[in-house]
């Protein structure tokens, strides 16, 4: 099979220009105007490969090569962060349809079903609707929030209809995807089997104290929402530091109420992002947090009240996929290495209907969700070889 590097690159560049924001980056928000310039610009490419489409009940868009039995599925997600990179997503629609393009031209028709799948969104960076696509594939979407209905209906889709979106005739899902972090290009790995995606909880602290003006009330009178928080968010890098890897844990969104330069803060609301591959060493993770920060508290006096926002247990890859994946990287003449994926993806969500399975290709410098994102050529053509090859091994 002969995988053309120059069409790779071409395409990555044409959809990257979509959604181009003038902060830089790219940013195709679900159901956007440019979310369906790019659906429509990968059903062209689509089409033009001699694949048979359709768009489901939520904009999930389909290429299919017909064949006997379940199909073998392959693709990514094509919406976006805000300023996001080229590669995220788009990587993995791109490198998919190449492959089965490839794959066509060389074998003919599969004898399994073989599609390739633009997921309509898995980011949430306009609604709180992550994972929304493969949800959908999933039939796990209850309700539709009314401004999602209402962006719905403005591309042409029935938000009553979600329920049809729901797919039971997927064998295997396998997706090729940058890192978004450092380990391969730092231990000069070109290729990665992904074995687990971490699970992850998200928490919302609200530290309460009491607001005081800044110039008059003493220190030792004070009770400083703060303070308190910052010295339970120190603790929550520590405790993640000290059990290593794979536990991560992260403060991302502080908000200090009055927020006022001369009174001393009364409450304090912080989220906090904890990972693990493990789902009993994740609970442990987020025990300790729950307890070191409730301590602190009580020493200075302050009320905590701990949320649960979100959580999603740890999805381990399937062991046949990771088998095929192996030996296909060794028909290509790469010896993988398997490692967690700290980042969710949708394959962690449609592990639930099919089996699964994901390739990693390094991210330079290990930068992602941002325009400098990257990948060296040579890498995302041999991941693209690889990926090919095992759709080979899966539907030929």
């Amino acid at each position: 099979m002969g995988i053309d590097p120059t069409l790779l690159e071409q395409r990555l560049d044409e959809l990257y220009t979509i959604g181009a924001d003038p902060g830089g980056g790219a940013y195709r928000p679900l159901y956007s105007s440019a979310w369906a310039t790019a659906i429509e610009r990968v059903e062209r490419w689509l089409t033009e490969a001699g694949l048979e489409t359709h768009r489901d009940a939520v904009g999930n868009l389909w290429g299919r090569a017909a064949g006997n039995g379940k199909s073998i599925v392959t693709g990514s997600h094509i919406d976006t962060v805000r300023h996001g990179g080229r590669l995220d997503g788009a990587l993995g629609i791109v490198a998919g349809l190449t492959a089965v393009e490839a794959l066509l031209k060389a074998k003919g028709t599969p004898k399994r079903p073989l599609e390739v799948v633009a997921i309509c969104e898995e980011e949430g960076s306009r609604f709180r609707t992550n994972f929304w696509g493969s949800r959908a594939i999933t039939g796990s979407i209850d309700s539709v929030d009314p401004e999602i209905a209402a962006a719905m209906r403005e591309r042409g889709l029935d938000p009553t209809k979600v329920a049809n979106a729901a797919r039971e005739d997927i064998d295997t899902f396998v997706e090729l995807h940058i890192e978004q972090g450092a380990v391969l290009e730092s231990s000069g790995t070109p290729l990665a089997i992904v074995s687990a995606i971490v699970g992850t909880a998200h928490l919302e602290l609200t530290v309460t104290g009491r607001a005081d003006h800044a110039g008059t009330t003493p220190m030792e009178s004070r009770r400083d929402a703060l303070t308190g928080a910052a010295a339970m968010i120190q603790a929550v890098e520590s405790i993640a530091r000290s059990l290593g890897k794979p536990a991560v844990a992260t403060v991302g969104k502080v908000r200090a109420e009055p927020d006022q330069i001369n009174v001393v803060p009364g409450r304090v609301i912080f989220t906090i992002d904890v990972r693990h591959s493990d789902l009993g060493a994740r609970r442990a993770l987020e025990e300790r947090i729950r307890s070191l920060c409730a301590t602190i508290a009580s020493e200075r006096g302050l009320g905590l009240d701990i949320r649960m926002l979100q959580e999603r247990p740890p999805v381990p890859m399937h062991s046949d996929v990771r088998a095929v994946l192996t030996r296909a990287a060794k028909d290509c003449g790469v010896q993988a290495v398997e490692m967690v994926s700290g980042a969710g993806h949708d394959a962690q969500i449609l592990a639930a209907r099919c089996k699964v399975g994901m390739l990693f290709v390094p991210s330079i410098g290990g930068r992602s969700h941002c325009p400098e994102e990257a990948t060296k050529r040579e890498h995302v053509e041999l991941g693209t070889k690889v990926l090919a090859k095992a759709l080979e091994l899966l539907a030929y």
